[in-house]
């Protein structure tokens, strides 16, 4: 299962993994053609279903889980990919910025964790990789409560690993720096390459770097726990 599955990062992640023989549940829940277009091309490659559901929303996290367990039974890889950037000065923000943030980006990816895990328990098998960010481990001015948000997946793969490792699952995060997708496209020029001058590579990197990472973290034989992985 990928959430936000049917583009940019999660698309890339998708295919990467249908090329591997993964079968794949894709959560969404964007109105425009991507949807349309990932699944016509990854159907060509594996088994592949298309669910429509808000992730911020636990009890659309219960329908997506149920929808992948009637059509492929055991889910034993999890990739939480959805997010949702936001900009804005701190004493600017309200509750209702905090609950859109938190509820999209983290409790996702808890929420999903908890229902998924209990069978990945009972057959000691699985593997969940959480799309963080580098602003998760650095923080970024005027990004406080998406900083925050990543920040709680470092936390929670961490701690999540060290108790779910022993029963042979593997619990990792992935860091990327700024990547090519359409939640980078809204700065300027001047913008984007004042943030580049800050990483160690200087340039932008693309959705097919975090994909490959995430490919050796999800693979039968991983050897990695509670790791959070820079991509940039």
């Amino acid at each position: 299962m990928i959430t936000g599955g049917t583009r940019g990062i999660g698309a890339a992640i998708a295919e990467t993994l249908a090329k591997e023989g993964f079968s794949l549940a894709l959560v969404y829940n964007n109105d425009d053609d991507s949807a349309k277009r990932t699944f016509e091309k990854l159907n060509a490659l594996t088994s592949v279903i298309l669910i429509k559901a808000d992730v911020s929303k636990p009890a659309e996290c219960e329908r997506a889980v149920a929808e992948a367990e009637r059509r492929f039974g055991f889910v034993d890889t999890l990739v939480n990919n959805a997010g949702i950037a936001h900009f804005a000065f701190f004493d600017n923000e309200t509750q209702d910025s905090y609950d859109k943030v938190m509820d999209t980006n983290f409790r996702s990816a808890f929420t999903l964790a908890l229902l998924l895990s209990k069978k990945m328990l009972a057959r000691k098998f699985g593997r969940i990789a959480n799309i963080s960010s580098i602003w998760g481990q650095k923080g970024a001015s005027t990004e406080v409560l998406y900083s925050a948000s990543k920040a709680a997946m470092i936390g929670f793969t961490r701690a999540l690993n060290l108790e779910f490792a022993p029963s042979g699952i593997l619990v990792n995060a992935v860091c990327p720096g700024v990547i090519d997708t359409d939640m980078n496209k809204r700065f300027s020029a001047e913008d984007l390459e004042a943030i580049l001058s800050g990483l160690p590579s200087g340039k932008m990197g693309s959705p097919q770097n975090v994909a490959d990472v995430v490919k050796l973290l999800v693979s039968e034989d991983c050897y990695i726990g509670g790791e959070d992985i820079n991509v940039y």
